[in-house]
């Protein structure tokens, strides 16, 4: 292999590994539209579509909306929403996180 071939493939290996890595749908952090014991399960698949994964916590239905930055060097970014449904298809409560710095500067403003 020539040296300008080896330049171009270690340099197009080095671009590869320093990408990042996306899973997930991305959605507005806004969570003002949720309320609790009002929200259905057709509103949020209204806004949010098809959930990221399902599952169940006590018994209790529960749905994630993630969007996820793995990076193979530097911060990580997550954001995720859980939903908790009772039988009748009404929310319960949820949760929401997020590791994105605009969330974060968000949350400390609101102190």
């Amino acid at each position: 292999m020539t040296l300008l071939r080896q330049s171009i493939l270690l340099v197009s290996l080095s671009f590869s590994l320093m990408g990042c890595v996306t899973q997930g749908k991305y959605f507005e952090s806004n969570t003002s539209w949720i309320k609790i014991g009002e929200t259905k399960k057709q509103d949020v698949s209204l806004v949010l579509k098809k959930p990221f994964s399902v599952g169940s916590s006590s018994g209790m239905e529960t749905w994630t909306y993630g969007y996820y930055k793995y990076k193979l060097f530097g911060q990580s970014q997550v954001k995720e929403i859980k939903f908790y449904w009772n039988n009748d298809s009404s929310l319960n409560r949820y949760t929401f996180n997020s590791s994105f710095p605009q969330d974060i500067d968000r949350a400390n403003l609101k102190k």
